[in-house]
């Protein structure tokens, strides 16, 4: 926790957090016609919910990754723990800095849309959905950090290309993003009849997931990808790289 919550990690965070709250205060000089909670529910879409994917990427491949790249990684394994036990508190750790930055995002955006912290009802699902999802991106992520080096390039693909076009797709495609079990949960309102708003905010696809589903789900990929990275660190040796320089 340290280590992630070092102010020269942080602080590009914070201010794409405040740009959140500047485009949300400014979303009505883009449409006027538009209310608090339909600004917050597209600002939240198309930056905050991306920035929780990305921040999630970021932290999580660092957990074993930046041991392997500064050649500390051999240190790690020596100490008295369990590889498994290492590596979900590691875990851990990178899902509650990733969630309190989520949250950080969320709450910003609801002042800029709401000039206030009250009457946005959507701000408790937010956070439980972003729990969720730093939970559920966070496993994913883990498992890719173990099987490739790099992994953060794919990762970060991951969360920007795959996780913004995939919900668009016409047919069940939808299925295969986080990004539209995370909007089950949330239930934000829809865009109308604005296509290219639907677009931006990932809900031009016909999302037919229901919030109960969409727990259990993310629930059973979170689940299976720990266990899976458990299981991979500790069958298989890690050593510093040399090309790391």
């Amino acid at each position: 926790m340290r280590e992630y919550l070092r102010p020269k990690r942080l602080l590009p965070w914070i201010g794409l957090s405040f740009l959140c709250l500047l485009l949300a205060h400014f979303w009505s000089t883009l449409d006027p016609s538009s209310k608090p909670d339909g600004r917050y529910a597209t600002v939240s879409s198309i930056l905050v919910y991306r920035l929780l994917a990305l921040a999630s990427a970021i932290f999580t491949t660092a957990i074993i990754t930046q041991e392997v790249e500064q050649r500390t990684i051999v240190y790690l394994l020596t100490r008295p723990v369990k590889r498994s036990t290492l590596l979900l508190v590691r875990y851990a750790a990178s899902v509650l800095v990733v969630t309190m930055l989520g949250v950080f995002g969320a709450v910003l955006t609801t002042l800029g849309a709401f000039n206030g912290l009250g009457g946005n009802s959507m701000l408790a699902t937010d956070i439980l959905a972003m729990s969720i999802g730093a939970m559920a991106y966070g496993a994913l992520f883990l498992f890719v950090s173990l099987l490739f080096n790099r992994s953060l390039i794919i990762c970060a693909l991951f969360a920007f290309g795959w996780e913004a076009s995939i919900p668009n797709m016409p047919g069940e495609m939808y299925r295969l993003s986080i990004f539209s079990y995370l909007q089950a949960i949330a239930q934000h309102p829809s865009q109308g009849d604005n296509k290219g708003l639907a677009l931006l905010t990932g809900t031009a696809g016909d999302n037919a997931i229901t919030r109960n589903s969409a727990f259990m789900t993310l629930g059973i990929l979170v689940v299976v990808m720990l266990a899976l990275s458990a299981w991979w660190f500790t069958k298989f040796e890690y050593v510093p790289r040399e090309d790391s320089e």
